[in-house]
């Protein structure tokens, strides 16, 4: 026990000081231990509109907004609640109501940003959350996701899936993947979402779906589990299986056009594509922790992040990535980008830190 507590604070005392040498990533909010502000949970997603508005989301429905660049962070709260959610008869309040899958076990995880732009934007997550934005992140309002397959009293019934990525490849038409190969839908503007679902059975591999990407309104990605890689050529209508030539999860997808692309995953892996999909050759990249997340701000210069909060950047188009770590064990779960000169990255101990080139 002593030796843990002596670990602990040893581990404290580097995020707090922590400037990671040669790369200019300094630790902006420190881990939940150390902090002990009461805001605690996983991060799981970063997201800055320009080089001060930013927001991180995280475990049990944690939003948080920064307007100077990620020097200080607010808590914004939001009803979780799906839409005409009530309580039960005989119910307490604020536990149970609502649909079935939305009981009283507080708000879900959420996972993922994505704006449109200035204004529209979605966070998404555990338990089929999704939330939307029309003043910029000011406030947000939960969206239902239904299931394409009636119930057996032949109502429609809700998902109950994790979603991992979001996009609107027009006003009115956009698509969301998650956990069980599930695949949304909308057709107007993000108001309601409907999709299918593979629930796994017991003995049966479950296959989680952990992004997307559309490059046009016609062609998109969709990445997860075991090397999973589908595209689409006819707008999300139908989706063919590609082999990627690994079997390694992935993770982070991430196009600059449509010919140019980075896939990120389990054990160091990145892929790049530079003929629109047609091939994917794995860049050297000397890590062997899983990489979560990635990002490209030009044909040069990208970021991925992993394991042992381990942050891989390129300047040369991923022919060559050099690794740093910012101190610590956890892992870096996302990565977002303004520009060559500055980048965010956040980790499941509550860890927000940023790259400001010198």
């Amino acid at each position: 026990m002593f030796r843990t507590i002596i670990a602990l604070f040893g581990i404290a005392f580097l995020f707090a000081f922590a400037t990671v040498a040669d790369a200019e990533w300094t630790v902006l909010r420190e881990d939940d231990i150390l902090r002990g502000d009461g805001i605690d949970g996983m991060l799981h997603d970063v997201y800055f509109m320009d080089n001060q508005n930013g927001l991180v989301v995280g475990d049990n429905g944690l939003i948080l907004v920064t307007t100077d660049g990620g020097t200080t962070w607010g808590r914004i709260d939001t009803t979780m609640r799906p839409p005409g959610a009530g309580q039960r008869p005989g119910g307490r309040p604020g536990a149970g109501g609502g649909p079935p899958g939305f009981g009283g076990r507080g708000p879900a995880a959420l996972y993922h940003i994505y704006f449109v732009d200035q204004n529209v934007g979605y966070i998404i997550g555990g338990r089929a959350t999704i939330m939307k934005t029309e003043d910029g992140g000011k406030t947000w309002s939960r969206k239902p996701a239904m299931s394409d397959t009636p119930g057996r009293d032949g109502n429609p019934r809700p998902l109950r899936a994790n979603l991992m990525g979001i996009q609107m490849i027009s006003e009115t038409t956009g698509f969301i993947a998650g956990s069980e190969n599930t695949i949304l839908k909308t057709t107007d503007g993000g108001e309601t979402w409907v999709g299918s679902s593979e629930r796994a059975r017991v003995g049966e591999t479950r296959n989680n779906l952990e992004g997307l990407w559309f490059v046009s309104p016609t062609t998109g990605w969709v990445i997860g589990s075991f090397g999973t890689l589908m595209h689409t050529a006819d707008g999300g209508e139908t989706w063919e299986k590609r082999d990627p030539g690994f079997d390694n999860n992935l993770f982070g997808i991430h196009f600059l056009d449509e010919n140019t692309g980075w896939i990120c995953g389990q054990e160091g892996l990145i892929l790049h594509t530079a003929d629109g999909g047609a091939t994917w050759n794995q860049q050297k990249t000397e890590s062997y922790d899983d990489l979560h997340d990635i990002i490209f701000v030009d044909a040069m210069i990208g970021w991925a992040v992993g394991g042992f909060n381990s942050v891989l950047h390129t300047t040369d188009g991923g022919a060559t990535w050099t690794i740093s770590n910012i101190p610590g064990a956890a892992n870096l779960k996302g990565v977002h980008a303004t520009d060559q000169n500055n980048c965010w990255t956040i980790n499941d101990w509550g860890v927000i830190a940023g790259y400001k080139a010198q």
